[in-house]
């Protein structure tokens, strides 16, 4: 990849053509200018799998989830993604997923706050959703997994997305 500078009317207007969250600078001005999308190749793994799921595949493959080093942050980018492929299933799986003590989604911050101490819940950017975010790695990866399967998602993508979730 290389750098390029603009000016911030110019990044405006591009960030603001994204389609769905992670979605990087590359894909929107190949996508505006209606330039060919690059070729697949040996060297791209996770887009030769699963070609049926390209919001999950374009966030995987973006500079923005490669580049973050927080497991929070790829957290929601993760979680805004889901939402993004499907709304309605998103909403069916996120009422249904829970632990034994508390709630982790709700469509308020409130919600969370209530449901046990220190939950520290974070708004799921782009989605009318909220997340508690004071969980260790395992279940965040757990409650992507369990969202992912009560949606419908295969086996393969799932796999994809936990495989690329640890930095």
């Amino acid at each position: 990849m290389k750098t390029i500078e603009i000016d911030e009317e110019l990044y405006q207007f591009i960030a603001g053509q994204t389609k769905h969250i992670g979605e990087d600078a590359s894909s929107i001005l190949r996508r505006l200018l209606n330039f060919n999308q690059p070729q697949m190749t040996k060297a791209d793994p996770i887009l030769a799998k699963e070609n049926h799921y390209p919001i999950f595949n374009d966030l995987l493959t973006s500079d923005t989830f490669s580049n973050e080093k927080s497991i929070i942050s790829r957290f929601l980018l993760l979680l805004g993604a889901l939402y993004n492929y499907n709304p309605a299933l998103f909403s069916i799986a996120a009422t249904s997923l829970h632990g034994s003590k508390r709630q982790y989604l709700a469509k308020d911050k409130q919600s969370l706050e209530t449901s046990g101490k220190n939950t520290k819940p974070r708004e799921i950017v782009g989605t009318p959703y909220w997340v508690i975010s004071n969980t260790n790695t395992a279940r965040k990866l757990y409650i992507i997994e369990s969202i992912m399967s009560d949606m419908g998602i295969s086996e393969s993508m799932i796999n994809q997305v936990i495989h690329a979730f640890l930095p």
